[in-house]
């Protein structure tokens, strides 16, 4: 246990405490972005809408990060030996996705997004956790019928 706190410190908190402190000697707001990739397949359709109606609505392009997601998490499930299929019912797994994503769209964000935003104080975010937490209640209230 005591290996892993250690390794939290200097692998988690650590770097993240410098990046905030230049952040704040630089005077620097940066974008939120979660790993959930659906900030950042948005961040690609507006860039495709920008280039080709020459609209200029957003001022940002893509961000390849979603391929170095994509094939770290391959590479890490494979080095693991974790690529067969998931067992269950493929149905389920892809509605879930599929309604999680388009929530995300609409909202803008994820949950991972959501704890960014809230810890620079966005109270937009505030309130789309709010809606998020009620959605969880109601579905696990209704779960227990």
């Amino acid at each position: 246990m005591r290996k892993f706190l250690v390794k939290a410190l200097v692998l988690g908190f650590l770097p993240s405490l410098t990046f905030h402190a230049l952040l704040e000697a630089a005077a620097i707001f940066p974008q939120a972005y979660g790993l959930c990739v659906i900030c950042h397949a948005r961040d690609l359709v507006n860039y495709l809408v920008d280039s080709l109606t020459q609209a200029r609505f957003f001022t940002y392009g893509p961000h390849l990060s979603v391929l170095g997601i994509i094939l770290g998490g391959y590479l890490g499930a494979r080095r693991g030996g974790r690529t067969s299929p998931l067992q269950g019912r493929t149905l389920d797994f892809f509605l879930l996705g599929f309604l999680a994503s388009v929530t995300a769209l609409v909202m803008g964000m994820c949950t991972a997004r959501i704890a960014l935003l809230i810890g620079w104080g966005s109270l937009e975010a505030v309130i789309y956790l709010l809606g998020v937490l009620l959605g969880v209640l109601l579905w696990l209230r209704r779960e227990k019928r």
